[in-house]
């Protein structure tokens, strides 16, 4: 099981590699032809919404809902296939209404989601236009989810790895391109793009493993089934909403630019393109495999397996999130600059963007952490206890943004999300151990102290290297290297268990 298990891992994983280098690229294009400017400010903002919907009607739902349903139908190909054409007939009437409703309540939205633009006409207005183009990516990227869905259910993941890189593609060929023939527009305008092109792709790569969409909307409103899902996705929206709540609390807050400073809504997007792309790589990667597994598990009762699935998933995680946070840290500042101070990105967005980083930092593993824990809970069947628990964090959240954002200004909205987040980590912890029964905890002491061992060696080293004050790309390629080899070296010598792992999966691939 562990070594399938690992192999779609690092399926998923290599094609959020691709897709979260191409963003990296994407980023870089941002920062030099925007900065920390009102443009991309007015963008994010504008973006935040179809984001918020696509976490529960996108792959928020396809992930913890629809794949956990559709999976447990194991090698029923009719009907998943029955199922998966309902699911759409579903969200399509659903998104064409909500797409609407969207584009007419548009200023209304802007008003409540940035209050820091009322006073700023010229960026109100924008923000308000930005955002009516941008609605309908929900409703192409929440047929593209459910389509993806049906692909995790027939244990499909090479497509569905690779395919989300169309909206780095599509902005890197805008930004690069268009850039002059849409002008302020071309933001939205690649975002657009990119939905159209995800629903095809996936709905070209479905069509090839058997599935046709028919559309039939009075039976789909009858499926017991597709109600049960709806069902359990209501603790699920709420549980999206409140995640999405907390990234808003950053966005109201970092809209008080009297307050936190200038660009302090860019500096977040920065920080958080750093923060993702590990979090992407490892924690979504290993949660988005796994989840299929424990829904089947659970499903048959086994709850050794389940258990020993769960340590081996977030040992994983730790192997590569913990020495990669501490490491960081030594190197925020020095991360921003390499990549993003250039053109428009100048010492001032390089200042806020690494504070905010660095606080940043401090939450990733629980962040990593939450993934895990929420996709186990929704194998459970259960998509109320991460609401609840997500609701509290929230709370505490925006308590403690307004705290510490005046010591710390857009670093104190940082820590605090940093704050909300083990908070929230550790109380699903407590409640996952109170449902499944006890597990070894110290086989995650273990770990964790000889991974922040590693991890401050790590640190010291990078941080050596950045100090030659060498080329760029000479620097961040040397460190890169460096730091992967360095990393199984100390772990290896240390005695970690991920490294006799690879070492009996390279033998097994040398085999064949």
């Amino acid at each position: 099981m562990f070594k399938k298990i690992t192999k779609n891992a690092t399926i998923l994983g290599l094609g959020t590699l691709f897709s979260r280098i191409l963003g990296l690229i994407r980023d870089v294009l941002i920062a030099k032809y925007f900065g920390t400017g009102s443009i991309l400010e007015v963008f994010i903002v504008a973006f935040r919404i179809p984001n918020l919907l696509r976490s529960f009607l996108g792959e928020g739902f396809s992930d913890s809902i629809a794949t956990p349903y559709l999976s447990a139908h194991g090698k029923d190909k009719k009907r998943i296939i029955e199922l998966g054409n309902n699911l759409i007939s579903v969200f399509l009437f659903i998104l064409i209404i909500i797409t609407i409703m969207g584009m007419f309540l548009s200023r209304y939205i802007i008003m409540v989601i940035a209050p820091g633009f009322i006073s700023d006409p010229d960026k109100f207005n924008l923000a308000v236009s930005f955002l009516r183009i941008t609605f309908p990516y929900i409703l192409f990227i929440g047929l593209a989810s459910n389509l993806k869905a049906i692909l995790y259910a027939w244990r499909k993941f090479i497509v569905p790895a690779f395919l989300p890189s169309f909206l780095n593609i599509s902005f890197i060929i805008g930004i690069l391109f268009f850039r002059n023939l849409f002008h302020n527009y071309i933001l939205v305008t690649c975002v657009i793009f990119a939905g159209l092109m995800q629903v095809f792709f996936y709905y070209l790569f479905s069509s090839y493993e058997g599935f046709r969409v028919k559309l039939n909307f009075i039976k789909a409103f009858k499926d017991k089934e597709i109600i049960s899902m709806f069902k359990s996705a209501i603790p699920r929206i709420w549980s999206s909403v409140i995640y999405q709540l907390n990234v808003f609390i950053d966005t109201i807050f970092s809209s008080l630019n009297f307050i936190v400073g200038e660009g302090a809504l860019a500096a977040i997007y920065y920080a958080n393109r750093i923060i993702q792309f590990p979090l992407a790589l490892i924690a979504l990667s290993i949660s988005r495999v796994v989840i299929v597994d424990f829904s089947q598990l659970h499903k048959e009762g086994n709850t050794k397996d389940f258990k020993e699935l769960f340590i081996f998933s977030f040992r994983n995680i730790m192997f590569f999130i913990v020495p990669i946070s501490i490491t960081l840290l030594f190197v925020a500042s020095d991360t921003v600059r390499i990549l993003f101070l250039r053109g428009k990105f100048d010492a001032y967005s390089l200042a806020i963007t690494s504070s905010t980083l660095f606080f940043y930092l401090f939450g990733l593993l629980f962040f990593c952490g939450i993934k895990l824990l929420v996709n186990v809970f929704y194998s459970l069947k259960d998509t109320s206890t991460p609401a609840k628990v997500s609701t509290v964090s929230l709370v505490l959240n925006a308590l403690l943004s307004a705290i510490l954002m005046f010591p710390l200004k857009v670093g104190g909205i940082a820590l605090a999300s940093s704050i909300a987040g083990a908070f929230n980590f550790f109380f699903l912890w407590r409640i996952l151990i109170r449902r499944i029964g006890d597990i070894d905890m110290g086989v995650f002491y273990k770990d964790l102290f000889r991974l922040i061992f590693v991890g401050l060696l790590l640190g010291i080293v990078t941080k050596a290297i950045f100090l030659l004050n060498l080329n760029i790309i000479v620097e961040l390629l040397l460190a890169i290297t460096v730091d992967i080899t360095l990393l199984f070296v100390f772990a290896y010598v240390v005695g970690l268990k991920q490294i006799e792992n690879l070492r009996r999966w390279i033998i097994s691939l040398r085999k064949r």
